[in-house]
């Protein structure tokens, strides 16, 4: 392992890769191949990344004013659905995949009435 690797990945077991597991106040022990470091030798390193705007709103599930244009631009509405507050029929829709690829996709109604919001997994 190259003494750069050394210097930014000290959480790591230098053997397998492994993430070392934090449990006694002397060592930090691999829980794979069990070899351990000394906490004294990892004392006062940093691990420093970097986190860009797009990273944030993807983490929180925020859309950006483009998602927001273009979401507007994609609702369909369903006149066969019923609203659950006003029970008006017909609402406005639009189906996204936010699950993993192999599950259904979320359909998000709103209401044209009463601006109600609902979803749906199919």
């Amino acid at each position: 392992m190259s003494e750069y690797c050394r210097q930014r990945d000290f959480m790591f077991c230098e053997l397998c890769g492994t993430m070392l597991s934090f449990g006694s106040p002397k060592y930090a022990r691999c829980p794979l191949c069990k070899s351990q470091k000394r906490l004294k030798d990892m004392k006062r390193k940093t691990t420093r990344y970097t986190v860009s705007a797009e990273d944030l709103r993807r983490e929180m599930g925020v859309s950006t004013l483009e998602d927001v244009e273009e979401e507007r631009e994609l609702k369909q509405m369903d006149y066969n659905a019923k609203c659950k507050a006003c029970q008006h029929l017909g609402l406005a829709y639009v189906a996204r995949q936010i699950r993993s690829a192999d599950e259904g996709q979320t359909i998000f109604y709103s209401c044209p009435v009463c601006a109600h919001k609902q979803t749906e997994n199919s």
